[in-house]
């Protein structure tokens, strides 16, 4: 085994002192949470995940940012269930990070209302190749916490720690307020996603226009409307 990969896998060892987060039990979020393999709902993430891979991996990028317009339930879910998605490939490591801090939608996924108070950045696995990190700021300051250079090291420093092969970072909303402004620099790309209940055009456009500053757009994504 060469320097790269025992550094590799004494840093992947550590993923089983992690916590573990457990699945949660209310029907009304299990059933939005796509981790069981051949379901329908899984079958969708998993074609969106093969659909991204090929310009993922040709370009290089290793931290997908996932977004939508306003506040609702199609980002977080796209994160979390991409997330486990890619996971289910036996070779691959995904870490997931919410950097939504004012709201944390992706931990409410797992019926927990906030993290505790702690180190900035609280990591936890969901399978064994899936691990995920939620960040530990004051809500009112979420914007100042992203665009904090002492942050940015430190985000950086987690994610090569993590040594995943990739990382998805749920985005706060790009129209709400300047917190998905500012977390757009933070990654290589951006799938946008899209509920169809609430995105007009015009949102969509101006999305696209705030992201394309600073990165390339993945691709759009249709969020079940009626998840």
């Amino acid at each position: 085994m060469d320097g790269t990969s025992a550094r590799r896998h004494d840093h992947l060892k550590a993923w089983s002192a992690l916590p573990q987060i457990e699945m949660p039990q209310k029907a009304a979020l299990r059933a939005l949470i796509a981790d069981d393999h051949g379901s329908e709902r899984s079958r969708s993430y998993d074609l969106l995940r093969t659909r991204m891979l090929p310009e993922v991996t040709e370009r290089g990028w290793t931290r997908i940012g996932v977004s939508q317009a306003s506040p609702g339930p199609a980002s977080s879910l796209t994160a979390l269930n991409l997330a486990l998605s890619e996971a289910r490939r036996p070779d691959r490591h995904v870490l997931l990070i919410d950097l939504d801090i004012a709201h944390q939608p992706v931990l409410a996924r797992f019926g927990q209302a906030g993290a505790p108070a702690g180190p900035l950045f609280r990591a936890c696995t969901v399978t064994p190749r899936l691990a995920f990190a939620t960040v530990q700021a004051a809500p009112d300051l979420a914007a100042i916490t992203l665009l904090s250079p002492q942050f940015q090291q430190a985000l950086s420093e987690m994610i090569m720690g993590m040594a995943a092969d990739v990382t998805i970072l749920h985005l706060p909303p790009c129209l709400s307020d300047d917190a998905g402004l500012a977390a757009l620099p933070l990654v290589d790309t951006v799938l946008l996603t899209i509920d169809g209940r609430r995105d007009t055009a015009a949102d969509l456009r101006r999305c696209e226009a705030h992201v394309t500053r600073h990165c390339p757009v993945l691709g759009l994504f249709l969020h079940n409307a009626e998840a």
